[in-house]
């Protein structure tokens, strides 16, 4: 991993650019979107962007960086469906796609798929025809594209490969045609989640096979819980979960932040069935430990996170915000940590507290989309928490026009107005003034 995000070589010039130069020199095109304060960002450019083997096979396609506080981002994260960050997606060389890459993979994993990206796509496939050649049956599917296919980030493609179809059918279709026996197994795991129903005949195995159960950390680390809630046998796959769990928070071969995510499952299996006899300790301990040895600011920025996320849900409420407190001086964007400052403060009833760590998020965000989403969180929380206070209101709304007028017409376009129709609702309970109706307005 003796590499960083500045040994893969990115295009400058736009995105426009970036895709007549791909098919000028008929190469894939390789498209990272996501913003600065974003802690699965900075996790994907440390431990994927990072790693040495990733920036070899960066070399061999094009890159472009698209970060959503640039210059009309959002318009362009709207003509290319791109909403959440990150989103990661491989472009063959005539702009189609050949697939969107999850984020939460290990970097040994990520590297894995994104080799077997450019293999179904130099046997001229992609994700799309993989996906309907699989369930019409049209012809049998490589490993590669079974891989592909199990690999694929439906959480960040806007539901553009289903076009129409039924997220859990169309998994649970996929697990049960695949022949790639690793690929039935994750795309089952997915199958489970999407459809609101687990199977511990089937999970149980998965979890007994330390290769299958290491191959699929990302699922169980984000949504474990959720599928022991979904399936029968609980106590049986808590234990089974949470002996994994155990292994992969002391691997050190994984990143700091996905020792932390097993820790903090290793909470959560244990408050999910029984008191957690000794692991508020183990939280801290490893929470102390991890931050102790955390320098590349990637990987703390999205270690922090994680580690406040592991610490509240030990019930260590009080450690996780003096964590983030002692986080602000060195952080690339403090602002970030400022909202979850605020929620500590919802968490308390503290009123007063969540708007005054509201509005110094606001005060110190950058860049454009990012000051123009705050200012909407900020205004909102004060028409919540002070609908009374007109004064407060109608200031925070004559700087969210500012904003809004910085943006330009980005300010109407993906992320940015997902916030702002939010805020339209809120702005009709209230009665105007000057601003709050020129900013109704607006929106």
């Amino acid at each position: 991993m003796a590499a960083t995000m500045a040994a893969i070589e990115w295009l400058n010039g736009g995105v426009d650019a970036a895709f007549a130069l791909a098919r000028q020199q008929q190469r894939p095109l390789f498209l990272y979107w996501g913003a600065v304060w974003c802690p699965p960002c900075n996790r994907v450019k440390s431990e994927i962007f990072g790693r040495a083997e990733f920036a070899q096979r960066a070399a061999s396609v094009l890159c472009l960086h698209l970060d959503g506080d640039s210059a009309g981002a959002q318009a362009l994260a709207a003509r290319l469906q791109l909403r959440s960050y990150p989103t990661l997606v491989l472009y063959a060389p005539d702009g189609g796609e050949i697939t969107r890459l999850p984020c939460e993979l290990d970097g040994e994993l990520f590297v894995a798929a994104f080799d077997a990206a450019l293999a179904v796509h130099a046997a001229g496939s992609s994700a799309s025809a993989a996906l309907d050649a699989a369930l019409s049956g049209a012809r049998p599917l490589s490993a590669d594209e079974w891989s592909l296919l199990s690999n694929y980030s439906w959480d960040t493609d806007e539901a553009k490969l289903l076009n129409g179809r039924a997220l859990a059918p169309a998994l649970a279709a996929l697990a049960a045609a695949s022949t790639n026996p690793d690929a039935a197994v994750r795309l089952g795991l997915h199958a489970q989640l999407a459809g609101g129903a687990a199977d511990a005949a089937l999970l149980l195995p998965v979890l007994a096979d330390a290769r299958l159960a290491r191959s699929n950390m990302d699922i169980f680390n984000n949504s474990g819980v959720n599928l022991i809630k979904l399936a029968s046998r609980r106590e049986e796959l808590a234990a089974a979960m949470g002996s994994v769990a155990a292994q992969w928070a002391d691997d050190l071969w994984l990143g700091a932040p996905d020792r932390l995510m097993a820790v903090r499952l290793q909470m959560r299996l244990a408050r999910l069935l029984a008191p957690a006899h000794g692991l508020q300790e183990l939280v801290h301990e490893k929470v102390t430990q991890a931050l102790a040895e955390s320098t590349d600011p990637y990987e703390r920025h999205t270690l922090v996170n994680t580690a406040v996320s592991a610490l509240n849900d030990a019930g260590l409420a009080a450690q996780a915000e003096q964590v983030l407190l002692a986080e602000l001086p060195r952080s690339h964007s403090p602002y970030y940590f400022m909202l979850s400052l605020a929620a500590a403060a919802k968490r308390r009833s503290d009123s007063a507290g969540v708007l005054s760590w509201y509005g110094k998020a606001w005060d110190a965000a950058i860049g454009p989309a990012t000051r123009l989403q705050w200012g909407v969180t900020y205004l909102s929380s004060l028409i919540d928490l002070a609908p009374q206070d007109s004064v407060r209101i109608e200031l925070a709304a004559q700087g969210l026009l500012a904003d809004i007028q910085a943006a330009g017409a980005d300010a109407h376009q993906q992320r940015n107005l997902s916030q702002l129709q939010k805020l339209s609702a809120k702005l009709a309970a209230i009665p105007p003034g000057p601003h709050t109706a020129t900013l109704a307005a607006a929106i």
